[in-house]
């Protein structure tokens, strides 16, 4: 029988992007410039809300991982085997949020240390951001292709979401547009994903039921 923990664990997943858009909200309106020392003003006038930003946010990625694993258990069940893409659908996106939990901590780093570090030192950790952005958005491909060819061969997700979920997966590659994959279709293909598996988590239950209560009568 799925228990209440079970079936609602997906909604981490909920929770994560509402972490991950405050976080994302303090960090890219407090966090500021291209040049030095407008970031080193940033770094001092706005430290609090910057750390503020990148502990949320990284809790939202915390959340991320408790939600695939309820993924990476709804896709085992029906790949069954050795359960090689659920593997690779959970490694690939436990890769990418480790990678993701070092997005902020340069711009944390530069709000730590704002009386250390000159103008120069400000910029290096302000746009060292966008290697662990890039490098993130790249290695959640083999979980959005992983996650597709679950929807499209094992029928996971539904069919278009399967689709969609090939397009995110291509579209994290291309440098240029990758970006937008990442910040925006993200977080509302884990919202779906949420819902369709709490929904179907309920809708299993009363199924696991059904043969018990005819056992005791």
């Amino acid at each position: 029988m799925t228990s209440k923990w079970d079936r609602w664990a997906p909604l981490s997943g909920v929770l994560a992007v509402v972490f991950w858009v405050i976080g994302i909200i303090l960090i890219s309106t407090k966090a500021t410039g291209s040049k030095g020392p407008k970031i080193l003003a940033a770094y001092h006038q706005h430290y609090n809300a910057i750390l503020v930003g990148g502990l949320l946010f990284s809790l939202g990625v915390l959340l991320f991982i408790w939600f695939l694993a309820s993924v990476r258990s709804h896709y085992l069940t029906l790949e069954g085997g050795t359960g090689r893409l659920s593997t690779l659908a959970f490694s690939g996106g436990l890769a990418a949020s480790v990678i993701a939990l070092l997005i902020p901590t340069p711009d944390e780093v530069g709000a730590l240390d704002r009386k250390d570090i000159d103008a120069s030192g400000a910029a290096v950790l302000h746009h060292s951001t966008d290697a662990f952005f890039i490098a993130s958005e790249y290695v959640l491909a083999i979980f959005f292709i992983a996650s597709a060819i679950m929807a499209l061969r094992h029928g996971a997700l539904p069919k278009w979401l399967g689709w969609l979920s090939a397009l995110i997966g291509v579209v994290l590659l291309i440098g240029p547009i990758g970006w937008a994959a990442f910040i925006f279709a993200t977080p509302i293909w884990v919202l779906i994903v949420s819902v369709l598996l709490v929904r179907r988590a309920g809708a299993e239950q009363p199924a696991t039921l059904t043969p018990a209560l005819g056992a005791a009568d």
